[in-house]
């Protein structure tokens, strides 16, 4: 709620209490709902992250802005083809329509014998658009059930293309690994968590997918 005594809460501040107050009717853990405070995801959503992650899955998702929580399962999330950007309160205005930060889904591992396959969740080629696998096409429609802001385009590590806008200081990264989340701040903090696991890090120094 606001900091400032005497004055009365922003909307925003009034939708993240209403959201905290109905992911706790719901059962949400306290402490995704502490998570979604610095992530920007809805809590509810990090729980069903976490389940898909119980089940074998390691996945790697770069956060929107924190101010984005109020705001899943409001609006649709921004789609792959939307060119503006996303303002300071997580939305993105268009003449059409207003939409709330998508997850920026970057990678996602199937646990094998071995430690984690890489699943390749991006048409043939790395192109932006064309038909995905099975493997992914499963991994995509079983999160988009259980999602209320839905994914809605495959993994940016996986994007082979000049426009591919790779990683960035600033950026927060989401872990879902073995039922548990877990925040890394900024592409140091996740290019360590790769090489812990033997996952291949697609980024140069500078930040740039190396294609």
């Amino acid at each position: 709620m606001s900091n400032a005594p005497g004055l009365k809460a922003s909307i925003q501040e009034q939708i993240e209490h209403q959201r905290e107050t109905q992911w706790r009717r719901e059962g949400v853990a306290e402490r995704l709902i502490v998570l979604s405070r610095e992530s920007g995801m809805d809590a509810a959503d990090m729980a069903s992250f976490e389940s898909l992650s119980s089940q074998g899955w390691l996945i790697v998702v770069r956060c929107p802005k924190p101010q984005s929580r109020a705001w899943h399962g409001v609006f649709s999330p921004k789609t792959a083809a939307t060119e503006a950007n996303t303002g300071s309160s997580g939305l993105v205005v268009t003449a059409r329509r207003i939409m709330v930060s998508d997850y920026d889904l970057m990678s996602v591992w199937r646990r094998s014998p071995a430690g984690w396959d890489k699943v390749f969740i991006a048409p043939e080629g790395g192109a932006k658009r064309g038909p995905l696998t099975p493997e992914a096409r499963v991994f995509m429609q079983t999160a988009n059930r259980q999602l209320r802001s839905r994914l809605q385009h495959g993994c940016q590590d996986d994007w082979l293309s000049p426009r591919n806008r790779g990683v960035k200081a600033g950026d927060v990264f989401a872990v879902f690994m073995q039922g548990r989340a877990h925040l890394l701040q900024g592409p140091r903090a996740c290019a360590l968590f790769y090489g812990v696991h033997r996952l291949a890090w697609p980024y140069d120094g500078a930040g740039r997918l190396a294609i």
